[in-house]
């Protein structure tokens, strides 16, 4: 073949390439901008991608990577989690994305949540496993991060960071113990502290009692020596009445001599 021949060949096949990319929908130009690792403009067309009928169900995914790519992890979270409600979307790639979104953005409980659904679609799927288990570390839901870790090493015997998740295990296992210790300890030590407060309010509560009986005793003993005098002020007062008693009445006798008698009415003048 002619150099002339490979120049006319080689310029068809730019001409056509070129109208490929200058036609190409939102979708295409969108996601090879995102292959060609420019995710800020792979942005612009999968935006207005995602708001068109028939548009390849990947979208949602490429958006979303592109939104974690330039940090704008919210984002990220909320269009993975919107591409698991659309049908035909791999929704075991987009919710182990949108975990990783919120584990970014230290929604770690969100984020064990969308890897415990990425695993219910795909039980094996190591890298849902080992990352619940670090989003639990950071729960500090120790036990449950063990699990995980456990289950990633069966699954991945020959991982480059078992021999890590093994002694990480370890560190784990004890300090769960150490935590438990001291769980017990201060339990045993706020049952002490409980009791002791029991025994000092039933030490106030007899001490109340007994100086209720106290004062109890002393107002009744108060109340008979209140009564007694007043009973001694009644019998003087009824002995100083008795004594302005008059004697016994005299014997008035009438002399029938002495009375002057009258045999006519008197006149009334």
């Amino acid at each position: 073949m002619t150099l002339r021949k490979k120049m006319t060949i080689f310029a068809i096949c730019a001409f056509f390439l070129a109208c490929k990319s200058l036609f190409a929908g939102n979708y295409d130009k969108g996601l090879s901008l995102f292959c060609e690792n420019k995710p800020a403009e792979a942005i612009i067309y999968l935006q207005q991608a995602i708001l068109e009928n028939g548009v390849n169900p990947d979208v949602y995914n490429y958006l979303g990577l592109a939104y974690y790519q330039t940090g704008q992890f919210q984002k990220s979270l909320e269009v993975f989690q919107l591409g698991t409600g659309v049908s035909g979307t791999d929704r075991r790639r987009l919710y182990y994305n949108a975990g990783n979104s919120a584990f970014s953005l230290g929604y770690y409980d969100r984020a064990v949540e969308m890897y415990s659904y990425a695993l219910a679609a795909n039980p094996t799927f190591s890298s849902a496993l080992l990352n619940r288990a670090n989003a639990r570390m950071k729960e500090q839901s120790y036990e449950d991060a063990i699990t995980d870790y456990t289950q990633y090493i069966e699954l991945e015997p020959d991982s480059s960071q078992a021999e890590s998740i093994k002694r990480l295990i370890e560190l784990l296992s004890s300090e769960i113990v150490s935590k438990k210790e001291e769980e017990e300890r201060l339990a045993a030590e706020n049952e002490r502290i409980r009791l002791e407060q029991e025994r000092v309010a039933e030490e106030r509560r007899k001490i109340a009692e007994e100086r209720l009986a106290q004062e109890q005793e002393a107002a009744r003993k108060e109340a008979e020596k209140q009564a007694a005098e007043a009973e001694r002020r009644r019998k003087l007062l009824q002995q100083v009445a008795d004594t302005l008693k008059t004697g016994d009445a005299e014997t008035v006798s009438v002399n029938t001599q002495s009375l002057i008698l009258y045999e006519e009415e008197a006149e009334l003048d």
